[in-house]
């Protein structure tokens, strides 16, 4: 299908808007007329001929810019492109609503009227009306750079359909709209376009006709005439865009002569630099900084990544380092509910040149590390589902939600390195970003999001939960996607035995698993280091654990420290130690106490607006 509708429909309609306009001239030449009615309600005719004539004049000159700019990458003439088609768009979409309202309200011109003036009036509408939608109220812009490569594929004669698979619906519509009208143009009085007297300016001011040289230049080319006005103009628009599309796959800039061994092209592929400009420069940016003309697009779930500072999040690695094979994986599925799409139609040719851009992109890239092993998926059992409730409540809710809708107690303040408010995915109503494959899942939760302010978006559960843990959550994932109601009802919340915590001797390693597991994370920070925002806290961030034992238990030599971690490892707790054997034994056992009760029953943090948020 795409084949059919990017590489074989446009020859279709091209064929006919230049071959039909030159057999109607040599056949029918006296059929040419615009069949004017400029003599009934002339008041309108003005003003609607004004609007649309220069409105189509300035719609047509900005696509030329589009078309130069898109296949040159080059920004400015994109944006000249904008205001200028959008200046004309809106005017000739003034000037066809006048003249189709004219021609159906003035008897006159109604009785005069052919189907041909309604479906012409009909296409403009649609064309310009969803051009100017998306331009005007979705704000994507930039998919010049998409559809100038492409339509220059068409006059190199080595059509790339792959380029048009990711430029949105509504592009889409627009595209195949005003490649219909191209076919429908010479079968209407629209061809009056290729008869502009031009030759007024070179003929005598009297052409007389006699028998002996009635048929004499009949294709004279001294624009004496339609027919050479017509060749001309053919000829000119022809040769114009095979000249331009002689520049496919020529966008350069610095440096990226080491993202590909090839020169843009191989064979008739568009790959490297000149294929990010193509399909992802209208978000990116054509220096990959996120600032494409379309990154503002109210559509997107998230800005566009700054491709420079690496802060990729879907990973598979230990490190939390994007591998090549992370950023091909996004790029073949893409991320719908961000607003990036699939590049499935583009071959590992393609895909792998991409990569190739991004890596160079990315200012001292470092090593991803080793990737995490999926393991074994074990039986998913009515055992397993209960399971995953239980982990899930107890460690993603915070952020999740109850019920998985993405409406956690801290849904509203997590941040990523650049201060945007990310929000959590809804689990039970939308598709995750990077898909539900269970595979994909299990990864999202052992590796987490890297991106975050302080660290990371969601923390790596591997470094807390077994892999049957991580499994069960994936069940309890599914299971809210089949059976959301059931998956989400009240249920027994019995603790299920943590058999990890069974065969984990010190209890400082028990203390990660559990800091992990119940989400202390979350405010305190994935090493404990605090700085997490809360906007109402009285001293603007959570603090810091890494200090707890100097500042809360009088802890302050190293060995005290030691003393205490050998009781904990025995299980007591050190109420029931006698011989306490640090300094102030009585005080570090008191303020022990406090911070076990803290634990267990929670505390209110101060406030600088006792109203506000906690």
């Amino acid at each position: 299908m795409t084949d059919a509708l990017w590489g074989v429909y446009p020859y279709l309609c091209l064929t006919l808007f230049f071959v039909v306009p030159i057999i109607r001239m040599a056949f029918r030449p006296y059929a040419w007329t615009t069949r004017a009615s400029g003599l009934f309600n002339r008041q309108l005719i003005g003003v609607a001929s004004l609007f649309l004539h220069w409105g189509i004049f300035l719609v047509f000159l900005g696509h030329v810019l589009g078309l130069i700019g898109g296949v040159l990458g080059n920004e400015t003439l994109i944006k000249c492109f904008y205001w200028t088609a959008l200046i004309g768009g809106l005017g000739t979409l003034v000037g066809s609503i006048t003249a189709l309202v004219r021609r159906w309200k003035v008897p006159e011109v109604r009785a005069m009227s052919q189907i041909e003036d309604y479906v012409i009036h009909i296409f403009l509408i649609a064309i310009l009306g969803l051009s100017l939608y998306q331009v005007i109220i979705n704000r994507i812009f930039g998919v010049a750079y998409t559809a100038a490569s492409w339509f220059a594929s068409l006059w190199s004669f080595s059509p790339q359909p792959e380029l048009m698979v990711s430029v949105s619906f509504i592009t889409k519509l627009h595209v195949i709209f005003a490649f219909a009208l191209f076919a429908y143009f010479p079968f209407t009085k629209l061809v009056h376009l290729w008869a502009l007297p031009v030759n007024y300016f070179v003929r005598p001011y009297q052409a007389m006709r006699t028998v002996r040289y009635r048929f004499q230049r009949k294709w004279e080319f001294s624009l004496r005439s339609d027919k050479s006005y017509l060749i001309y103009s053919l000829s000119f628009i022809v040769i114009g865009v095979i000249i331009i599309s002689v520049f496919l796959g020529r966008p350069t800039l610095e440096g990226m002569d080491k993202a590909a061994d090839d020169e843009g092209r191989v064979g008739r592929q568009l790959t490297g630099y000149a294929l990010y400009v193509s399909q992802c420069a209208r978000c990116h940016g054509n220096e990959g900084l996120g600032d494409g003309l379309g990154a503002k697009s109210p559509t997107f779930g998230q800005p566009p990544r700054d491709l420079t500072a690496g802060k990729f999040r879907f990973i598979s690695t230990a490190s939390g380092i994007a591998s090549d094979q992370d950023l091909n994986y996004v790029l073949l599925r893409g991320l719908l509910s961000s607003g990036m799409p699939r590049f499935s139609a583009l071959s590992d040719l393609q895909l792998n040149s991409l990569v190739s851009v991004i890596n160079t992109f990315w200012k001292d890239h470092p090593e991803s590390g080793e990737p995490i092993v999926v393991g074994e998926r074990p039986p998913s059992t009515e055992e397993t589902r209960w399971l995953g409730n239980q982990l899930f409540a107890s460690n993603c809710s915070i952020c999740h939600g109850e019920t998985g809708l993405g409406d956690g107690l801290m849904s509203e303040v997590i941040r990523d390195w650049k201060e945007n408010i990310v929000t959590p995915a809804n689990l039970a109503k939308d598709e995750p970003k990077a898909g539900r494959e269970p595979n994909q899942l299990y990864l999202r939760i052992a590796a987490g999001i890297p991106g975050g302010k302080i660290d990371r978006l969601m923390p790596p559960f591997s470094k807390g939960f077994s892999s049957r843990q991580i499994w069960a959550i994936v069940d309890y994932l599914e299971w809210i996607d089949e059976d959301w109601e059931e998956a989400t009802k009240e249920i027994p919340r019995e603790i299920i035995a943590g058999e990890l915590l069974a065969v984990i001797p010190l209890a400082q390693d028990r203390g990660k698993i559990i800091f992990t597991q119940q989400g202390c994370f979350n405010c305190h920070g994935i090493e404990g280091r605090g700085g997490i925002e809360n906007p109402n806290y009285i001293t603007d961030t959570i603090p810091a654990l890494n200090t707890l034992a100097v500042r809360k238990l009088n802890l302050y030599w190293p060995e005290d420290g030691e003393k205490i971690l050998d009781i904990l490892n025995q299980g007591k707790p050190l109420s029931d130690v006698e011989d306490l054997d640090v300094p102030q034994a009585f005080l570090v056992r008191a303020k022990f106490d406090i911070i076990m009760d803290t634990i267990r029953e929670g505390r209110e943090a101060g406030k600088k607006d006792p109203d506000g948020i906690q």
